[in-house]
């Protein structure tokens, strides 16, 4: 049998440009050197376009379904960065490939991000929580991708998702007032930019405090007083009787 040889590089690659997700599609290479084993490897490098100098994309990019070993001709990249440069080599790659002492066969294709919206609000916390109210604050996303220009903050009392408010703030912090004592409610924040809204965050539930819980301090406070007065008027009559004795 003759020889087998490494394929020759995809055909006719095209781009798909949205947001910060990238869709790469290709026809397969002429010549598959023989073998069907033939599968692509994706390689991602983010470019200055000042400098002329080129960076591996790094972890943050994800690759579907996946960079190494594709059996498809198709491959989409999310969560790249907006308004960026990038340069996507494709390889297309068989059994002997790596025994090739020859320069690599690849097609490239040259893309530029767009304006995304920003990505989730991911940290949440709990400030002053009363039995009527509820406060909350936040950091702002991980990847803004613009000015944020506005948060929206969805809550709703717990299994009742129907029926919910919104609040919009500029600030990262908000209470939420007119609760049910006793009662949980669920919360969801998004940031929006010029691009528009990101996604919801996850749910965070917090619960407002009972009625009896928010009373019972100062319920406690006649008790208290009662409590000194008689004390006092007990050791006053204990020394006026030890004097009055002696």
């Amino acid at each position: 049998m003759a020889c087998t040889r490494p394929p020759s590089a995809p055909r006719n690659a095209i781009s798909n440009v949205n947001e910060t997700s990238v869709f790469l599609e290709w026809i397969p290479p002429a010549d598959t050197g023989g073998r069907k084993d033939v599968s692509y490897y994706i390689a991602c490098k983010k470019c200055n376009s000042h400098a002329g100098v080129c960076e591996e994309c790094g972890g943050h990019v994800r690759y579907l379904p996946q960079q190494i070993g594709l059996k498809n001709t198709s491959v989409m990249m999310v969560d790249l960065l907006a308004h960026t440069n990038y340069t996507f080599e494709i390889e297309a790659v068989n059994g002997v490939s790596d025994l090739s002492p020859g320069a690599r066969q690849y097609v490239s294709v040259n893309v530029t991000t767009n304006q995304a919206a920003p990505s989730p609000v991911t940290n949440v916390k709990k400030g002053k929580i009363a039995k009527n109210s509820i406060s909350l604050s936040w950091q702002e996303p991980d990847r803004p991708n613009g000015i944020i220009l506005e948060y929206e903050i969805k809550y709703f009392e717990k299994d009742q998702e129907t029926s919910y408010t919104i609040i919009k703030s500029k600030e990262t912090t908000i209470t939420a007032e007119g609760l049910k004592p006793a009662s949980v409610y669920v919360f969801q924040i998004r940031a929006r930019t010029a691009a528009g809204y990101g996604v919801f965050s996850r749910r965070f539930e917090f619960e407002t405090i009972p009625v009896f819980a928010a009373s019972s301090d100062q319920s406690q406070i006649p008790i208290i007083a009662v409590s000194v007065t008689v004390g006092v008027i007990l050791l006053a009559v204990v020394i006026g009787f030890l004097l009055s004795g002696r």
